[in-house]
């Protein structure tokens, strides 16, 4: 979204890209876009401040990757979303150095008596009494399912069995899925599970986590924009191809988005992008060296049956991914008539681009699996997502309060919608409708 001005209602907003996006940006490519944007000055921007915070960088609790790559952007809404206590706040004030010269480049807000800060202060009280179990079983199961791609590898190498190589494959798309928990934390080991899937762990957390948590379906969001022009999800003209065509090539879509992925990533290596390359680059393979060294194949066997794996991943974790939450026809897009209010609410907007699925929330694993209490997890990223359950009660409270609504709809529906919105050339005229019932 472009920013808005004072004598700008938010119902005028359009969608003007930045001239230097493209279909197949990068986070890096996104930063750099953020660096003539945001006002950060090369410094830290929140809100209206100006900050340094380069001689924190290595004591920062969550590790030192956060504040390096986002120095010279705003990071008012990750600030405000990854921060659940006053502590951050009052030692920010060490580090504050000049008012920032222009207006954010965000609509969101961040009232006190606001939707998002009431709700995060119902969940802190919450977050006094969570009990930790839920956080040892997700981890359970995250390793549980790692042991599982490894074992199921190795034994679809040994008797060639590709029926094996699907259940290894299922077991590597919900090991992607569930170590995405943990690249939203402080850096610890269960976030490079991540990158046996041939992505990588730091770029996801720009594309992801940056990007995509924080501005969900703007054209700020690089998921929107960098699956285009195969996915166009935003409501503007579009060939009768690119409208429909997905319903034909969406398996062949499904399939190669982990090599796609990582054939992208080698190309900006070569153009030059050293960000991309990271220490732990060597993860994806310790897969197929398993499967060679005690599987008793050839190499080219062997890279042949890992490859089949990958692919089988890959399509578990796209037909979950793409159709968990954020395409629907009901659902805000960027060029749709947001909520009239003066003051956009962040909070707000998470729900006006988010549906959750009512078969996923109450099951500890599909919620793991499936990228399931998906509102409540983009609200408070950092919490385990076996927590989340823990605190429908507070965001039932603050919605009632607020007159809005969780929606919640089958994963059919999702999956319809998702294929719907694909199609959709004129922007929705009216604003989401949370107590819309499905």
């Amino acid at each position: 979204m472009p920013p808005r001005s004072e004598d700008v209602p938010v119902s005028t907003l359009k969608i003007v890209p930045p001239p230097n996006r493209s279909p197949a940006q990068n986070g890096s490519l996104w930063l750099k876009d953020k660096h003539k944007t945001d006002g950060a000055e090369g410094l830290w921007r929140i809100h209206d401040g100006l900050y340094d915070v380069s001689g924190f960088i290595k004591n920062h609790p969550g590790g030192p990757e956060w504040l390096e790559v986002t120095k010279g952007t705003d990071i008012t809404e990750a600030f405000e979303v990854h921060h659940l206590n006053s502590h951050p706040e009052e030692l920010l004030k060490k580090f504050y150095v000049r008012d920032a010269k222009t207006k954010r480049n965000s609509p969101f807000t961040f009232k006190d008596d606001g939707f998002y800060r009431t709700l995060k202060r119902e969940v802190k009280t919450i977050l006094q009494t969570l009990p930790k179990q839920p956080i040892n079983t997700s981890a359970f199961f995250t390793d549980f399912l790692l042991v599982g791609t490894f074992f199921f590898s190795i034994l679809a190498t040994i008797y060639w069995n590709y029926w094996l190589a699907i259940l290894a494959g299922l077991f590597l798309g919900c090991v992607v899925i569930a170590s995405h928990n943990y690249f939203h934390q402080k850096d610890n080991f269960r976030m490079l599970y991540f990158n046996l899937s041939l992505m990588q762990t730091s770029e996801w957390r720009i594309s992801h986590v940056l990007s995509h948590h924080l501005h969900t379906n703007t054209i700020d969001d690089m998921e929107i924009t960098m699956n285009e022009p195969f996915l166009q999800f935003l409501p503007h003209e579009k060939t009768t191809f690119l409208r429909f065509g997905y319903y034909l090539y969406f398996p062949l879509y499904w399939i190669t988005a982990f090599h796609a992925n990582y054939l992208k990533r080698v190309i900006y290596i070569a153009k030059g992008d050293t960000s991309l390359i990271q220490w732990y680059d060597f993860v994806p393979y310790t897969l197929p060296l398993a499967m060679y060294f005690v599987g008793g194949q050839s190499l080219l066997a062997t890279l042949w049956m890992w490859t089949f794996i990958v692919i089988v991943g890959s399509f578990h974790f796209s037909a979950v991914g793409l159709n968990a939450a954020h395409h629907h026809p009901d659902i805000f897009h960027d060029g749709d008539t947001p909520r009239s209010d003066t003051d956009y609410d962040w909070g707000l907007s998470q729900l006006d681009a988010i549906m959750d699925r009512n078969e996923i929330t109450g099951s500890h694993f599909l919620v793991l699996t499936n990228f399931g209490d998906h509102a409540l997890h983009h609200m408070f990223p950092t919490l385990d997502h076996g927590t989340l359950e823990l605190l429908y009660p507070a965001l039932k409270k603050v919605c009632q309060q607020f007159n809005v609504d969780l929606r919640m709809v089958s994963q059919l529906e999702l999956i319809k919608g998702s294929f719907t919105q694909l199609t959709r050339i004129q922007p929705n005229p009216n604003p989401p409708n949370l107590l819309k019932k499905y």
